[in-house]
């Protein structure tokens, strides 16, 4: 007898997840989308934090997505004028709402490289060649807490002169937490 409901439950399981693709769960800490950062004039750089990701799955019958703690500081830097060619940020500081900060010392630097960036307009595909960096600084914000990130460093031009910033942006935390269908993920339900 008890076989008969373990295998009347193992049946309706296997065959509720196969009709549906299983459920997906979606449980992410984020803090919206980039933000654009002025470290010189005439230089369009981008920041964000960016989650540490966690995913698994069970084929046909659950996928799990999160995203936390730490968050990694991305950073993207377009330079058309083509003369700035290395950052150094000689110091991190990160400041919740709560009032708790921290500030990291350690140097963290990186090369900006040639690249073709690719644009649509009226008379066709526009190609501009620019100098690009787009790197992070790893696990710079340890909690989900409203957040001031500050960096300060400088930019080297390719003559040699270092031009010195300092550059702040604050990130409100948000949360989501998701539970559907395989089927409703594909659909953007």
């Amino acid at each position: 007898m008890f076989w008969i409901i373990g295998l009347t439950i193992v049946v309706a399981v296997t065959l509720g997840a196969v009709l549906t693709g299983g459920i997906a769960i979606s449980n992410k800490d984020w803090f919206g989308g980039q933000r654009n950062i002025v470290l010189v004039d005439g230089l369009k750089s981008d920041v964000w934090l960016a989650p540490r990701n966690t995913e698994f799955s069970i084929p046909f019958l659950l996928h799990y997505f999160g995203g936390g703690s730490p968050f990694s500081l991305r950073l993207k830097i377009w330079d058309r004028s083509k003369q700035y060619v290395a950052i150094e940020i000689t110091e991190t500081r990160v400041t919740y709402s709560d009032g708790d900060s921290s500030r990291k010392t350690s140097k963290w630097s990186r090369a900006l490289k040639p690249y073709t960036q690719y644009n649509r307009s009226s008379s066709g595909i526009i190609q501009t060649e620019v100098f690009m960096l787009s790197d992070h600084i790893s696990n710079l914000v340890g909690k989900h807490a409203d957040v001031t990130v500050t960096i300060t460093g400088h930019l080297t031009k390719s003559n040699g002169e270092e031009v010195y910033f300092s550059a702040s942006e604050d990130f409100k935390a948000r949360s989501d937490f998701d539970i559907s269908t395989f089927w409703e993920v594909m659909a953007g339900v």
